[in-house]
């Protein structure tokens, strides 16, 4: 269990890492191609954990996100997780405040953290 806990929240860390990387680099279309890029494989890696973490810790793999899997976490991912939560929603809402209409921004949207 504390494997796949460690592992989800290395991936939060990581998350947080490029979403800050996408704030600095929202003006840079080929930068910000490339962190939204990166940012999905991410996110894939994360679903893997979550769906894992949902089963080990009692809830509907199938239908598992973070807010789920946070709800039912133990000691000390109880913690943690609303914690990284908060800070994604954060950062978040300042990439969502500064990229401009286009591709990127419309890339952005099917893989935002919002929709969690």
């Amino acid at each position: 269990m504390r494997g796949e806990a460690t592992d989800l929240s290395a991936r939060l860390w990581d998350e947080r890492a490029l979403l800050g990387d996408l704030v600095t680099a929202a003006a840079e279309p080929d930068r910000t191609g490339q962190l939204l890029d990166r940012l999905r494989a991410l996110r894939l890696e994360q679903d893997v954990l979550v769906h894992a973490l949902a089963e080990q810790w009692g809830t509907d793999p199938e239908t598992a996100t973070l807010r789920s899997i946070e709800r039912v976490a133990p000691v000390p991912w109880d913690l943690l997780l609303p914690e990284h939560l908060t800070a994604l929603a954060d950062l978040t809402a300042e990439v969502d405040a500064l990229l401009p209409p286009g591709a990127l921004r419309d890339t952005w949207d099917r893989i935002s953290p919002r929709a969690r």
